[in-house]
C-alpha cells in the first residue's frame, strides 16, 4: 500500500475515534436531555461533553498516577454502560433471552442466514427511514450542501496531507515529548501548561492503539474540519436562514486571505484546536440572553452550562483562544446591553464565568501545588502581554515631559559626547541624545496636527496594517473588512428599531466582536495592550470575518424577507442566494488554491519509519538520523543523532570504538537537505560540503541551514566509505531523489565498530 492510501486510511480512522468519542458517546447518553434544542446545539452539547470528560478524566488518573489504557477504558466504557444498563435494566433479560433464542435457532439450522440478515435490514428500516420519508426529504438538500461544504474544506487543505508526510511546525515534536510523558504518567514534564490538546492526542493514542506520530501527522487536517464545521454550528445558533451560516465556510475558503493566516491548519497544534470551542462557547452565551427573555428557564440553565464548560475549554486547551473568546464576551455584552446590566441576567453570566474560569485553572493550580513551574510559553505570552522589552530601550526611552523632551535629558548633565541618566545611571551616546530629540520633535509636531488629520494617518495605518497581515493582495478587501463593521452596526441597530431584539444583539455582538479583533491586530498602532502577536491574532480575526460577515448577509436577507412569514420562503431564498453566491465564487476563481506547507522531514524519512515499525519487533533496531524521529520512535527502538555519531568520528583516537548494539541500524540521510529555519542555499549535499567543519551547538542547531547541508554531507560521505567497507551488511534500505535509508545488520553479539576514517572526520576551517 502506497503511503498516500495509508494517509488517506488513517485519516478516516483518526476521524471517526475522535468523533466516538466526542460525539456519539454524548448522544448515546444525552439525547434525551438535548432533544428539546436544534440539531446545531446538540451537536455543540455533546462535543463539549466529549472533550471536557475525557480531558478531566485524563487529568484525574494522571493526578493519580495511575492512566494507561485499562483505567482509561474503564473511565470511558464503565459509565456508559452503567448508564445505559440502569434505564433499560427492566428490558435487558428479556432482550438477551430473545437474542440468544435466535442465536440457538440459528446455530441449529433452524433460522437462515438470509433470514437474519433481511430481519436486520428490516430493522433498520423501522429505526431510521419508516415513516420519516418527509424529514428525509426536508434534509435531503441541506445534507447535500454540508457535502459540498466538507469538499471545500477537502480541495484546500486535503492534498497537502497526503503529499507531505513529515511534521509541519518547529513546535511539534515538543508537544509530541510532552505526549510521551503522559504515557509515564509524567504530567507537566516541562512545567504546567494547558494541556487539553495533548491529552486529546493521548487518548487517542491510548484508547485507540493510533500510534502519537501519525496522529500529530494527521489530527491538524482532522481538528480544521472541526473549526470550520463549529463555524457553521454556532452561526445555526443566531442565524434566522437555514443556508445563510454556510456562508461561513465559502467566506473562509475564498482567496481573499494571507496564508499565514491558515497554513497553521495543516499542522496539529494546540492553538488552532482551541478555534473550535471560541465562537460555539459564546453563542451559548448569545442563546442565554435570546432566551432568558422568553422566560424558558429550563433551557436556559443548559445554557449557562455548556457556556461555562466551551469557555473552560479555551483556556484548558490554548490561552490566545481564551482571549479570543473574551473579546467576544465583550461583544456579547455591549450587543446585549440592554439586558446585560440587569441583574438577574448579570449574575448568573458572572457566575458562570467565574466557574468557567476555575474549572480550566484548577488542574493548572494543582500543578503549582505539586511543585511544578510554569511552562516557557506561558512567561513568553505573559511578555507579549505586558509588552516587556529589553531594559535598555526601557530606560531611554525614559518619559516626556510636558514641552516633550525626555526626562532623563534634562536631568542629566552634558559631557564630552555621552550624558549620565540621574535616575538609572546609564550612559546615552550624543547621537543617541539627538536621536531622542528628533523623536520628541516628530511627536510635538503631530500633536500640532488638526485632530482630522491624526484619525485619517491613524485610519490609513489601521487599513494598511490589515492589508499586509492579514488580507492577500486582492484590492479592497481591507476596507470591505473595516467597512464591514460599520455595516453590522447599521443592521443591528435597524433590527432593534424594528424591536428584533433578539437578533439586533447577535448582530451587534458580532459588530463589535470584529472591531475588538481588529483593534487587538493594530494594537501597537493604536497604543492598546497587544494580548497576542500579529501573526497569531491574524488566524483569529479571519475567523471573526468570516463569522460576522455570514451573519450579517442572514440580516439582509432576514429583513428582506420578514414581512412573508411562510417558512419555505426563507430557506427557499437563503438556498437560491448561497447557490448564485458559491457560482459566482466559483466563476471568477476566488476557491483559495490547495495549501502547501513543507515538512521538516523528508517524505522518504516518513515512508521508512512507517516500514521499520511494521517489519521490526520493538527494540531491535536503532535508527540514526536528525533530532526529528527521536520522539516519534520513543516508545518502540532507539535513536542516535547524527551529529552525534560525527562528533564522535572527529577524534578516533579518543573514540576507537562507536558501536550501536542493535540487530539493524538505520542511516537517514538527506540528498538534498530539507530547508528548516531558513534555505541551506545547496541544493544537494556535496564532497564540498564534507570538507566543511562539522557543526558546532547543540538541540536543532547543526540541522538548521547551512549547518544542515553540512552534517548530511559528511553523514553521506561516511555512509559510502562504510558501505564500502562492508557491502553485504551495509544495504540500501529505501532511496529517492531526495533521501536515501541505509541499514546495517549485525550480530548484537558481534556488532560492528562505526568508528572509520572517511575522510573527511575534522576538516579544518580554511
Amino acid at each position: 500500500m502506497s503511503m498516500r492510501w495509508l494517509t488517506i486510511l488513517q485519516f478516516l480512522e483518526i476521524f471517526a475515534a475522535y468523533g466516538i468519542v466526542t460525539l456519539f458517546l454524548p448522544w448515546r447518553i444525552l439525547r434525551k436531555r438535548f432533544r428539546c434544542f436544534s440539531v446545531a446545539e446538540q451537536l455543540i452539547a455533546y462535543f463539549f461533553a466529549g472533550n471536557f470528560y475525557i480531558i478531566y478524566l485524563v487529568y484525574l488518573l494522571q493526578f493519580l498516577r495511575i492512566s494507561s489504557r485499562v483505567t482509561l477504558l474503564l473511565g470511558t466504557a464503565g459509565p456508559f454502560l452503567f448508564i445505559w444498563i440502569w434505564k433499560r435494566k427492566k428490558q435487558i433479560p428479556g432482550a438477551m433471552e430473545s437474542l440468544l433464542v435466535r442465536i440457538e435457532r440459528l446455530l441449529d439450522g433452524e433460522r437462515g442466514k438470509k433470514t437474519s440478515l433481511a430481519q436486520l435490514r428490516r430493522t433498520v428500516y423501522e429505526r431510521c427511514f419508516r415513516g420519516k420519508r418527509k424529514q428525509w426529504l426536508h434534509a435531503l438538500p441541506e445534507i447535500a450542501v454540508l457535502l459540498a461544504a466538507i469538499a471545500a474544506i477537502t480541495y484546500v487543505y486535503g492534498p497537502n496531507m497526503v503529499e507531505t508526510f513529515g511534521y509541519k511546525a518547529s513546535d511539534i515534536p515538543v508537544h509530541n515529548y510532552w505526549i510521551n510523558e503522559l504515557e509515564r504518567n509524567n504530567i507537566w514534564v516541562a512545567g504546567v501548561y494547558p494541556y487539553g490538546f495533548h491529552i486529546v492526542i493521548y487518548y487517542l493514542h491510548m484508547v485507540f492503539g493510533i500510534p502519537t506520530y501519525v496522529l500529530l501527522r494527521i489530527f491538524g487536517v482532522v481538528q480544521t474540519y472541526f473549526v470550520y464545521l463549529a463555524l457553521v454550528a454556532a452561526l445555526k445558533m443566531v442565524c434566522r436562514g437555514r443556508f445563510t451560516p454556510y456562508f461561513g465556510i465559502l467566506f473562509y475558503v475564498m482567496d481573499i486571505f494571507n496564508q499565514s493566516t491558515y497554513a497553521r491548519f495543516e499542522s496539529a497544534l494546540p492553538q488552532e484546536f482551541s478555534m473550535i470551542f471560541v465562537l460555539t462557547s459564546v453563542c451559548m452565551a448569545i442563546r442565554f440572553f435570546q432566551e432568558f427573555a422568553k422566560e424558558r428557564n429550563g433551557n436556559c440553565r443548559w445554557y449557562l452550562v455548556q457556556f461555562a464548560i466551551g469557555f473552560s475549554l479555551t483556556l484548558t486547551v490554548h490561552f490566545y483562544g481564551t482571549m479570543a473568546a473574551g473579546l467576544f464576551c465583550i461583544g456579547v455584552a455591549v450587543g446585549f446591553c440592554f439586558r446585560f446590566f440587569r441583574w438577574n441576567y448579570f449574575r448568573r453570566i458572572l457566575i458562570t464565568g467565574i466557574l468557567s474560569v476555575l474549572l480550566s485553572v484548577l488542574p493548572m493550580a494543582e500543578g503549582v501545588a505539586m511543585g511544578k513551574g510554569l511552562q516557557g510559553s506561558l512567561y513568553w505570552g505573559m511578555n507579549v502581554i505586558t509588552g516587556d522589552k529589553k531594559q535598555g530601550d526601557a530606560d531611554t526611552a525614559g518619559t516626556l515631559s510636558q514641552d516633550g523632551v525626555s526626562d532623563s535629558l534634562t536631568a542629566g548633565e552634558s559631557s564630552g559626547n555621552a550624558t549620565k541618566n540621574g535616575e538609572t545611571g546609564s550612559v546615552l551616546s550624543q547621537s543617541r541624545i539627538e536621536e531622542l530629540r528628533k523623536e520628541a520633535e516628530e511627536r510635538i509636531q503631530k500633536q500640532q496636527k488638526p485632530l482630522s488629520e491624526r484619525l485619517k494617518e491613524k485610519g490609513s495605518a489601521v487599513r494598511e496594517s490589515i492589508r499586509v497581515n492579514v488580507m492577500n493582495v486582492k484590492p479592497y478587501i481591507a476596507e470591505i473588512t473595516l467597512g464591514s463593521i460599520a455595516i453590522l452596526l447599521l443592521l443591528g441597530i435597524l433590527l432593534a428599531v424594528l424591536r428584533e431584539n433578539d437578533f439586533a444583539g447577535a448582530v451587534l455582538s458580532a459588530a463589535v466582536y470584529l472591531l475588538c479583533m481588529c483593534s487587538l491586530q493594530c494594537a501597537s498602532l493604536l497604543h492598546l495592550p497587544a494580548l497576542m502577536d500579529a501573526n497569531r491574532c491574524g488566524i483569529f480575526l479571519c475567523y471573526a470575518i468570516c463569522f460576522a460577515w455570514a451573519l450579517g448577509v442572514d440580516a439582509v436577507v432576514y429583513l428582506a424577507i420578514r414581512r412573508w412569514k411562510r417558512r419555505w420562503i426563507g430557506e427557499m431564498t437563503s438556498l437560491l442566494i448561497l447557490v448564485m453566491a458559491v457560482t459566482v465564487v466559483l466563476s471568477q476563481g476566488l476557491i483559495r488554491e490547495p495549501v502547501k506547507v513543507g515538512a521538516l522531514e523528508d517524505n522518504g524519512a516518513m515512508v521508512c519509519v512507517t516500514n521499520i515499525l511494521r517489519e521490526n519487533k520493538d527494540f531491535t533496531w536503532t535508527i540514526c538520523s536528525a533530532n526529528d524521529e527521536l520522539r516519534m520512535t520513543e516508545f518502540y527502538g532507539y535513536h542516535y543523532e547524527t551529529i552525534t555519531l560525527l562528533n564522535q568520528l572527529k577524534d578516533l583516537g579518543q573514540n576507537p570504538e562507536i558501536i550501536i548494539p542493535t540487530k539493524c541500524v538505520y542511516f537517514f540521510i538527506e540528498k538534498i537537505p530539507v530547508s528548516v529555519d531558513g534555505s541551506t542555499g545547496h541544493e544537494e549535499v556535496t564532497e564540498e560540503g564534507a570538507k566543511e567543519p562539522i557543526p558546532g551547538g547543540s538541540g536543532i542547531l547543526p540541522y538548521t541551514k547551512e549547518s544542515r547541508w553540512i552534517t548530511m554531507s559528511h553523514m553521506y560521505e561516511w555512509a559510502q566509505r562504510f558501505q564500502e567497507l562492508y557491502p553485504n551488511e551495509m544495504e540500501v534500505y529505501y532511496e529517492s531523489d531526495s533521501f536515501i535509508c541505509y541499514r546495517l545488520q549485525q550480530n548484537v553479539n558481534s556488532p560492528y565498530n562505526l568508528a572509520i576514517d572517511y575522510g573527511y572526520n575534522n576538516p579544518m576551517p580554511k
